[in-house]
């Protein structure tokens, strides 16, 4: 249910967007290509509860980071007995667009972990994205498609896709 959901919300998302890039280029259909600029933060998202309450989940978790949970009595939850915590890092956004022949500058703030190895494979582009700062990328978006935005470090769950449309 919840990844139809998911799926609903992001066609919607991707449908306004289509439809809202439609209407700009057919008023301005010779316009040059823009510059757009996107605005994203790498987050973490945390949960946490007490196994007097709620019992500790002990489903292996996917490998790579993106996950990350903390039985009782581990460091990160020692302080309260019976606390057990979870954790997992995305980016606010699961999807931005851009029109196909513009140049598109991907600006993602660190909010949480010491840093994250981005990666936006079909751009050729590589970054580190540090808390407390905002990092930068550019590269013009030819071809219309769904490309990934990765985060090398929190695999699977930090991603977002990027999608060009023929505005």
């Amino acid at each position: 249910m919840r990844t139809k959901l998911l799926l609903v919300t992001a066609a919607a998302a991707a449908l306004g967007a289509i439809g809202l890039a439609l209407a700009v280029s057919v008023g301005d259909a010779k316009a040059k290509p823009q510059t757009r600029t996107i605005y994203m933060s790498a987050v973490e998202w945390k949960g946490s509860a007490n196994v007097a309450k709620e019992a500790y989940p002990t489903q292996a978790l996917p490998e790579g980071g993106g996950y990350e949970s903390f039985p009782p009595g581990h460091p990160e939850v020692a302080s309260e007995a019976g606390k057990w915590a979870i954790e997992t890092y995305r980016f606010d956004t699961a999807l931005v667009a851009a029109c196909a022949g513009e140049k598109v500058v991907l600006r993602i703030f660190g909010v949480n972990a010491k840093e994250h190895q981005i990666t936006i494979p079909d751009f050729n582009r590589n970054f580190v994205v540090r808390r407390g700062y905002l990092a930068s990328t550019s590269f013009v978006a030819k071809k219309v498609g769904l490309y990934p935005i990765i985060c090398i470090t929190h695999q699977p769950s930090h991603r977002a896709d990027l999608l060009v449309m023929p505005c």
